[in-house]
């Protein structure tokens, strides 16, 4: 199984990327995570990881250009699954990814700027399932307030489900991200949420991958 992260803005989007390597990693499965992002932000997590020997270590390889679908098809089958992280904006190699994967996550801020550039990446996808039909396109909201009286995560949620609408086989998950300085951290540690020790955080992020994976939106 391959499964982008896609984001044409920053919305944590290395984080939930590795943090998706590890929650799969951690349940025995043979991960690869490929960073395709030319900012390397993946591989440098790594880097850190690697220093941690009480840490399960994943495999990580950096692709670019034209042969990235190939790459991971490539990879796909010497792994059991391949965690790519792009970029959303259009370049070649977030193009080749979404030709071969089985599913794409976009996470979006409940903010109106990630909001007007979600449009952007929903047509990159919908471009890619014209040749990719088994592709799974997901919206992921995060940097969530978990202040029920903040009002921007119901009120995002209804400009996507409005914006949906226009489009066939895209979901927007039940469960969400909520904003928490804890996914700053784990970068810098080399960790995934779920290994950080903050109970909350991991719990929803488990939850939320249970629901991409099983299609249950």
């Amino acid at each position: 199984m391959i499964i982008t992260i896609y984001a044409t803005k920053s919305s944590t989007k290395t984080s939930i990327a590795v943090s998706t390597a590890v929650y799969f990693a951690n349940k025995g499965g043979d991960v690869l995570l490929a960073d395709l992002d030319t900012q390397a932000s993946a591989s440098a997590w790594l880097d850190f990881r690697s220093d941690d020997d009480s840490l399960k270590q994943i495999s990580c390889i950096q692709k670019y250009g034209k042969t990235v679908a190939k790459d991971l098809k490539e990879f796909n089958k010497r792994y059991e699954i391949v965690v790519a992280d792009c970029g959303g904006k259009n370049d070649t190699s977030g193009r080749s990814a979404l030709l071969v994967s089985d599913i794409v996550i976009i996470p979006v801020f409940p903010s109106s700027l990630s909001l007007l550039t979600l449009e952007t990446s929903l047509n990159s996808c919908i471009e890619a399932k014209m040749l990719n039909e088994k592709l799974k396109v997901v919206i992921v909201l995060t940097g969530c307030s978990s202040n029920h009286l903040v009002k921007d995560t119901k009120e995002s949620r209804e400009l996507i489900e409005d914006m949906l609408s226009e489009y066939e086989d895209v979901f927007l998950t039940k469960n969400f991200i909520t904003t928490r300085k804890i996914w700053m951290d784990i970068v810098s540690n080399g960790k995934g949420i779920t290994e950080s020790g903050h109970v909350k955080s991991a719990k929803q992020f488990e939850v939320l991958m249970e629901e991409i994976i099983s299609g249950s939106y």
